[in-house]
């Protein structure tokens, strides 16, 4: 029968060890991998004059304008966005600056929310207010804020 030394016993002991905890270690460091895919948001819209959506708006001309009467333009707008879409009206850059106390624009756009994609028919309404004086001339900015 063959007998292990002391010596040979304590180098099994500490390897058996060293074995275990490195078992054990390995198995609290199992590596994951995990793919990561999104989408970067984009928020757009187009504005036409046509329903066909081929006649991109740039500009918005009103044209002799009287007293006391309201003038329309129909548009038709799109969400270009890759997420639904509310619109908002606004205007800037008046000149003269006093126009913006006779001349009014606003639309019958309702809040409704925009599909990806969707179109929808907007009016526009210039009103220009009867007690308005000294403008011969005017201009703005229209501004259409597409949000999602």
């Amino acid at each position: 029968m063959s007998t292990v030394s002391g010596r040979t016993k304590a180098i099994l002991l500490t390897a058996t060890v060293l074995a275990l905890l490195l078992a054990t270690i390995v198995g609290m460091a199992y590596l994951k991998r995990l793919s990561a895919t999104g989408t970067v948001k984009r928020v757009n819209c187009e504005v036409y004059w046509d329903s066909a959506l081929t006649n991109i708006v740039t500009e918005m001309p009103w044209g002799v304008v009287e007293p006391g009467r309201e003038y329309n333009r129909t548009v038709y707008i799109k969400n270009l966005s890759n997420v639904q879409a509310n619109l908002t009206l606004g205007t800037e850059n008046w000149n003269p600056t006093v126009a913006s106390n006779y001349i009014t624009l606003y639309w019958d756009y309702k809040n409704q929310t925009l599909a990806v994609n969707q179109a929808i028919k907007v009016t526009f309404t210039l009103a220009i207010s009867p007690s308005i004086t000294g403008i011969e001339n005017f201009s703005f900015t229209v501004v259409i804020i597409c949000s999602g």
